[in-house]
C-alpha cells in the first residue's frame, strides 16, 4: 500500500496541468479582458469581432449581458495550448423584483481557442449542453426511500436560487415540423421567475409557467418550423440573472 501510494506520489506532476508560455498566457488574457470590457462599456459589435467564424451565428443569438466588472480566476489550458476554458468572475446589477439596484458576482466560464494565431471566443460542442454552473451531481438519481429529507433554511439573499433549477434534459433533438418538451424543476428554496432568453431561427419556444415556488416544474415546449436551427438555447432565472443552457441539435 506504501509503494503504491510512492508511486502515486511520484506520478502525481505528471498530471499537473503544465505551465503555459508566458507570451502565449499574455496574449489569452489581453484578449479575455478586451472581450469582457466590450460587455462591461456595451460595445457588443465589438466582442463579435473577437469570436471565432464558426461561433458567430451562436454569439449573435446570445444575449449581451451588460457588466459592471469582471475578474479572470482560472484558465485551462488544453491541446498544447492551443484552446482554454476561462473562468471569469462578473458583477451585474440585478433587476428581479426586490432585488432592483444589487449587484451580484457570479462565474462567467468562456472557450477560447487560437484562429489564425489570435485567440478567438467560440462555442466548445462539449460544453452547449451546460450549463452555467456545469451539470447536477444529482442528474439523474434519485433518493433512497426512508431516507430523510434535510431541513432547508430559506435563504434571504439574491443568490437562492444559483444551481438549483434544473432540465430533464441537456438536449433536444429538433427536425422540420416536430414539437418537442423540455421541464424544468424549482430545486432551490424559494420562489423564482423563469422567461425564454435565447432563442433559435424558426423554433418557436413557450413556457406552460414563468412563476416557480419550491419544487414545481414549468415545460418549455418547442415548436419546429420548416427549418428549425440546431444551437443553444436559454432560460432567465429572475431574480439571479442566471441562464439555464439546453442544446438543440439539428437531424
Amino acid at each position: 500500500m506504501r509503494q503504491i501510494a510512492f508511486l502515486l506520489l511520484i506520478a502525481s506532476p505528471i498530471f499537473a496541468q503544465p505551465k503555459p508560455p508566458k507570451p502565449v498566457d499574455e496574449a489569452l488574457r489581453a484578449r479575455v479582458n478586451e472581450f469582457y470590457e466590450y460587455h462591461v462599456t456595451e460595445e457588443y459589435r465589438k466582442a463579435e469581432k473577437m469570436v471565432a467564424a464558426d461561433s458567430a451565428d451562436l454569439f449573435y443569438v446570445r444575449q449581451k449581458p451588460k457588466y459592471e466588472s469582471f475578474e479572470i480566476k482560472t484558465i485551462e489550458y488544453r491541446d498544447n495550448f492551443k484552446t482554454a476554458k476561462v473562468t471569469v468572475t462578473v458583477e451585474a446589477y440585478m433587476h428581479g423584483v426586490g432585488f432592483e439596484g444589487q449587484k451580484l458576482k457570479t462565474p462567467s466560464v468562456s472557450s477560447w481557442k487560437v484562429v489564425d494565431g489570435i485567440w478567438c471566443w467560440y462555442v466548445d460542442p462539449e460544453e452547449l449542453a451546460r450549463g452555467p454552473f456545469g451539470k447536477s451531481a444529482n442528474a439523474g438519481t434519485k433518493p433512497v426511500p426512508g431516507t430523510p429529507v434535510p431541513e432547508m433554511k430559506v435563504p434571504d439573499t439574491p443568490a437562492m436560487a444559483l444551481g438549483l433549477l434544473m432540465v430533464d434534459k441537456e438536449s433536444v433533438v429538433v427536425k422540420p415540423g416536430i414539437t418537442e418538451t423540455v421541464t424544468i424543476t424549482n430545486g432551490s428554496a424559494g420562489t423564482v421567475g423563469l422567461e425564454v432568453q435565447q432563442v433559435l431561427p424558426d423554433i418557436k419556444i413557450t413556457l406552460d409557467k414563468k412563476s416557480l415556488n419550491r419544487g414545481e416544474k414549468a415545460v418549455a415546449t418547442l415548436v419546429c418550423g420548416d427549418n428549425p436551427h440546431g444551437g443553444e438555447i436559454g432560460f432567465l432565472v429572475m431574480p439571479t440573472q442566471e441562464v439555464i443552457h439546453v442544446q438543440t441539435v439539428r437531424k
